[in-house]
């Protein structure tokens, strides 16, 4: 059984006094993907943020399985992270606006190394070229500017650019739903392969319940910054407990257009 990489316990952050994430606990197994899903405004982000330090939690603990051994990264400095940020890393939602447009493929890529110290100039290229191979992307993507791709090839060079330096946790939020459904299924494949090739370890942060169902392995159901549920998700999803759990699960619509909502289920949605 893979031991836990992370575990989160009593985490709670407040804007302006108000809950926003309010006493959540979780653990990630190694080479697992966690699911978070809820509604907007369900506190999912603001969760992820906290345990990658981008913002501080008000209570709780945070602790983190690095190459050096667990850390609480809810109380290290910023000089401390440093290093964890090689093996934290994310992808954000908005494929264009998370790559800045005046550099090129090339060097959005090799940033994090040269930021990092990792090798010099041959050896840096050599790993681009490799990390372009590894998501499905040609050599002469590397001259180029974000703006002449597309939507799902930015999100590749957005993966490209978290696995860089080769981490072993990294938080997906939100990373296909600016996507059309056909390259979805293509970015959340690519995701996988990764995650088998490199040993990747997954926080999937996401609305759509169709795509937790296909990638996570366990899932956690979030609701005014609270988690309602939590479990495998082919237990969550075959035998919710909570009715909030029950009320996300009839938002599914069919792949069949001929096949309705029930009755009940139109009149659940609108309470």
């Amino acid at each position: 059984m893979n031991e836990n990489l992370l575990e989160v316990s009593n985490l709670t952050k407040c804007f302006d006094e108000a809950p926003v994430v309010s006493d959540v606990s979780f653990s990630v197994k190694s080479s697992e993907t966690l699911g978070i899903v809820g509604e907007s405004g369900s506190g999912k982000t603001t969760l992820v943020r906290c345990i990658l330090r981008a913002i501080d939690p008000d209570s709780g603990t945070i602790l983190y399985n690095s190459q050096n051994g667990w850390r609480e990264m809810q109380v290290l400095t910023n000089v401390d992270l440093i290093p964890l940020r090689r093996e934290i890393q994310m992808v954000f939602q908005d494929p264009f606006s998370s790559l800045n447009p005046r550099m090129t493929i090339s060097e959005i890529l090799e940033e994090p190394l040269i930021i990092h110290g990792v090798g010099d100039k041959s050896s840096r290229r050599k790993l681009v070229l490799d990390m372009l191979a590894k998501v499905q992307l040609s050599k002469d993507t590397l001259t180029r500017f974000p703006h002449a791709f597309s939507g799902g090839q930015r999100q590749r060079i957005g993966i490209a650019r978290a696995l860089m330096l080769r981490p072993k946790l990294v938080v997906c939020d939100e990373s296909v739903s600016a996507l059309d459904v056909s390259v979805q299924a293509q970015v959340i494949n690519l995701l996988e392969d990764l995650q088998e090739e490199l040993g990747l370890t997954y926080i999937f942060v996401a609305h759509d319940l169709s795509v937790i169902r296909h990638i996570c392995d366990r899932v956690l159901v979030m609701r005014h910054g609270r988690v309602v549920e939590h479990g495998l998700v082919e237990n969550v999803f075959s035998d919710p407990k909570e009715d909030y759990t029950k009320l996300l699960l009839s938002a599914i619509p069919s792949p069949d257009p001929d096949i309705r909502l029930r009755p009940e289920d139109r009149k659940r949605l609108v309470l």
